[in-house]
């Protein structure tokens, strides 16, 4: 009698999928660092801002052209603030490194860039509103400004693409990064919000410039946070 001895029983053991990875790591955490430190120097301008005591504009040619020393401080500080904050954005777009929502945060990261480096250039008119204000009166200042602001080139190849940029860049590089599974669809709902109150921040003075800042800091520390850890290309 033939007995056939029994032979243990073969096991594939399938490779652990890899995590997909989704960013650039060394793009990453320079954005991580850099954009919520722009939002930090930008909050910390305003402690040096002349304080203004009159309804705007006005109000502004009037505190500048009394402390134009405040207001020199200010702009420097609040200049880099906006740099910084524009060259976060655009390297927290350029970090991501998946196919899915790659160009909504490549567009995003280079819309919100360009917006807030043109408002990181727009802050030039605070140190000739401090010097006019103090050499010619703040009304004559105020009537100087409003020419220069109301030139077309100006107005349509500056503030414009600014305009849009700051508002719409962060939220799109938002949806790319969620799509691209960096952050959470819920963090969308942040740059919203500064948009929102950015938008009536002149109406509430320093306070609503300060609520906008903070919904910035929080949505930069966000993103930074998860740029540092999500799984990276090396």
């Amino acid at each position: 009698m033939t007995t056939t001895e029994p032979t243990a029983a073969t096991v594939t053991v399938l490779p652990e999928t890899a995590p997909e990875r989704r960013v650039f790591r060394p793009v990453g955490r320079a954005a991580a660092v850099v954009l919520p430190l722009g939002a930090v120097l930008a909050a910390v301008s305003t402690i040096f801002d002349p304080p203004s005591t009159e309804p705007e504009p006005r109000g502004m040619y009037v505190a500048y052209g009394a402390d134009p020393a405040g207001a020199d401080v200010a702009a420097t500080i609040l200049h880099y603030g906006f740099l910084a904050i524009g060259v976060g954005l655009l390297l927290a777009g350029l970090a991501v490194a998946t196919r899915r929502g790659r160009i909504w945060a490549w567009a995003g990261g280079a819309l919100g860039g360009l917006g807030f480096l043109n408002l990181s250039g727009s802050v030039v008119i605070d140190w000739f509103a401090a010097r006019e204000a103090a050499m010619f009166g703040p009304d004559t200042a105020m009537e100087i400004g409003a020419e220069v602001e109301a030139m077309p080139a100006l107005t349509a190849g500056w503030m414009l693409p600014m305009v849009v940029g700051f508002t719409l860049g962060p939220i799109v590089l938002a949806v790319g990064l969620a799509r691209a599974g960096v952050v959470r669809w819920w963090t969308v709902a942040l740059p919203v919000a500064v948009a929102v109150v950015m938008a009536g921040a002149k109406g509430f003075g320093p306070l609503g410039f300060l609520v906008g800042l903070a919904l910035l800091l929080v949505y930069g520390v966000i993103v930074g946070h998860r740029l540092w850890t999500a799984p990276a290309v090396h």
